[in-house]
């Protein structure tokens, strides 16, 4: 992405597509050219010489108490116009994020979802084949934003390690042995069942039993996570329910020797 018009579009695009209120903040054309010129990236995806979508990371690291500081890039928007959506635009943000870190020796990328998204989950885990790592209860304060104002804002943290292949991953049971919220066994791995469609469901359900059920899953969520698990599949099983998969963190490799 160059020069200020072409920024310009994405933050207009950002708007547009999360349908932001005033007070819900936004970005701007200079905080995406400061991300350029300081290791980020900002990628963009166009018809003819309209943008259809963007993305923008920057770069981070773990703060670990022994050992050198890892760093990986933190993706912290990918959008899409709404009526190209679910046409590979998104995939092709990524990877064009892929490519940049793989030509900067950088092995891994973040980025934050809500866990009721399931479509993205869908996306992070089973077409890219990232993880997630971490839940962040109320990751951007206690109300969502735009559309999501409503909701809790808590947020997975997916982790996408770009050098490795997308594991296989294994099929689910039928439709009928699941109801929301259902957490069970599968060998050493966790299903836990969510809403398909979450902006239907809290609006058959209500604010109040919505809110209830975010809060019950989060704590499924957390001790699923707190076990020593990771998701790292969300599939849907119907109309109304879809699955996450929570399998044993693997264990890390040993140093290699001299």
């Amino acid at each position: 992405m160059d020069g200020y018009a072409e920024l310009s579009a994405c933050c207009a695009l950002y708007r547009r597509v999360l349908k932001l209120r005033p007070l819900d903040g936004s970005i701007n054309p200079r905080l995406l050219t400061a991300v350029q010129r300081n290791g980020g990236y900002v990628v963009g995806a166009f018809v003819g010489r309209e943008l259809v979508g963007f993305a923008y990371s920057f770069l981070g690291c773990d703060r670990t108490a022994a050992g050198p500081a890892r760093p990986y890039q933190y993706s912290e928007l990918a959008v899409v116009a709404d009526e190209l959506q679910s046409q590979g635009i998104g995939r092709q943000l990524k990877h064009a994020q892929r490519e940049r870190c793989l030509a900067a020796g950088i092995d891994r990328m973040r980025w934050a979802f809500d866990p009721f998204k399931t479509r993205n989950a869908h996306f992070n885990l089973d077409v890219l084949g990232g993880d997630v790592i971490a839940l962040v209860p109320a990751m951007y304060g206690p109300q969502g934003f735009g559309s999501d104002s409503a909701d809790e804002s808590d947020r997975f943290i997916v982790e996408w390690p770009v050098t490795r292949p997308v594991p296989p991953r294994r099929p689910l049971g039928p439709a009928a042995c699941w109801r929301l919220g259902r957490c069970v066994a599968d060998g050493d791995d966790l299903l836990i069942a969510v809403p398909a469609r979450w902006d239907r469901q809290r609006v058959e359900i209500g604010p109040t039993a919505a809110r209830e059920l975010r809060r019950e899953l989060r704590t499924t969520f957390t001790s699923a996570l707190e076990s020593g698990r990771i998701a790292v599949s969300c599939q849907r099983v119907d109309a109304d329910i879809a699955v996450y998969r929570f399998a044993p963190r693997p264990a890390p490799l040993a140093p290699e020797s001299d």
